[in-house]
């Protein structure tokens, strides 16, 4: 760390790491509807407030000559701070679209980079002091070292392309007014990502073009990319305490409300004589526009019939219809034979993953043990 800046730069550090806290703190405090989403975003926050120490440990002038630098401490949790970020972040996005089974096998997958850098950083015992490859050490320490931060600076890339995948898909359900996020909130996720995409990005470029600078101009780009992170907490911590009501507490509309004021009766019989007759939810690009064209309604009045009614948004209700027509054809004499990968298409789905998530959230179960289970049921007893 610049002498130049290290009064500075360590308040600024200091401050960021308090605001951190005061995050997850506010996080904690208001309520929400997706207690999920809250839980990982708040751990986002914890990781990045760990990251403030380890960037104090390892680039203090005065820090830097404690005992803990000299083990393998400050590597691992610089290690574990940064490369779970990137799934935390994602896991956050997903959070918002589906219910997270963290007891899934795949979710360990998210560990697997964080698992092999520390390996690598306990096997060729690359302590605090090689890990800012500043001093000179053996070929294979560095080349350990080495390997451990492109690891860091790269795997991020990865994550940010997932993230963007699963915000379109958020921000395309708010198009077709189906969502449960509301404007603001998705504008304040497309911040979160941008932000530390930013930070990430500026990370990589300082990693590929550090070795052909001087010590002098990597520490000044390196306090850049600190006071970045915390120009970009400190809007994040300002946006969030300005719309908190709206932000962190989703709340669709307000149940006591809407069922004391009268339904027209008429057209909630308008919309369920279309979903008998022209079973228009099998179409597999249904959205709420062409449904209300085919009810003859409103796209806010039929998304108002859903909501006091059925007590569901547009793509709960639309999924709803599909599983039970899946679970038709699932138990039909007639569909014996026919396999699930077609009766998730018969029953308008796009998407098998989106299908799977579906049916098992509404039944309990898996098509395939939907199936077996009703077989079982109706076979004669032997």
């Amino acid at each position: 760390m610049n002498q130049n800046f290290l009064n500075l730069h360590d308040a600024v550090l200091i401050l960021t790491f308090i605001e951190c806290l005061f995050l997850v703190g506010l996080l904690k405090v208001l309520p929400t509807a997706r207690p999920q989403s809250r839980a990982l975003l708040s751990f986002f926050f914890v990781l990045n407030a760990i990251w403030v120490v380890v960037t104090l440990l390892s680039w203090n002038d005065e820090l830097r000559t404690l005992w803990i630098n000299t083990t393998l401490f400050t590597p691992v949790l610089t290690a574990f701070a940064l490369l779970l970020q990137g799934p935390c972040l994602y896991l956050y996005f997903r959070s918002l679209v589906d219910t997270i089974d963290f007891k899934h096998w795949k979710m360990w997958l998210h560990l697997l980079p964080f698992s092999v850098v520390a390996l690598v950083i306990v096997v060729f015992d690359v302590d605090g002091v090689a890990w800012i490859l500043k001093t000179s050490m053996p070929a294979e320490k560095e080349a350990a070292a080495r390997l451990s931060w492109t690891v860091i600076r790269c795997l991020p890339i990865v994550y940010i392309a997932a993230c963007f995948s699963v915000l379109r898909r958020l921000h395309e359900q708010q198009h077709h007014l189906y969502s449960v996020v509301s404007p603001a909130k998705l504008k304040l996720d497309y911040f979160v990502l941008l932000s530390f995409v930013t930070h990430w990005l500026w990370a990589f470029f300082q990693y590929v073009v550090g070795n052909f600078l001087s010590e002098e101009v990597n520490d000044i780009i390196g306090n850049c990319e600190d006071y970045l992170v915390v120009l970009q907490l400190n809007a994040l911590l300002v946006l969030g305490l300005i719309n908190a009501k709206e932000l962190l507490n989703v709340t669709p509309y307000d149940a006591k409300k809407v069922t004391s004021q009268p339904l027209d009766e008429s057209k909630i019989e308008l919309v369920e004589r279309i979903i008998k007759e022209q079973k228009i939810y099998l179409e597999n690009n249904i959205n709420l526009d062409r449904f209300a064209e085919a009810a003859g309604l409103k796209p806010r009045v039929l998304s108002s019939i859903l909501h006091s009614h059925y007590k569901l948004n547009f793509f709960d209700f639309i999924n709803g219809l599909r599983v039970e027509e899946a679970k038709r054809l699932l138990t039909a004499p007639e569909m014996e034979d026919v396999s699930i990968l077609d009766i998730i298409y018969k029953s308008g789905f796009n998407s098998q993953s989106s299908f799977q998530r579906m049916f098992k959230r509404m039944t309990g179960c898996t098509p395939s043990e939907y199936r077996r289970n009703a077989r079982a049921a109706t076979s004669p007893v032997q």
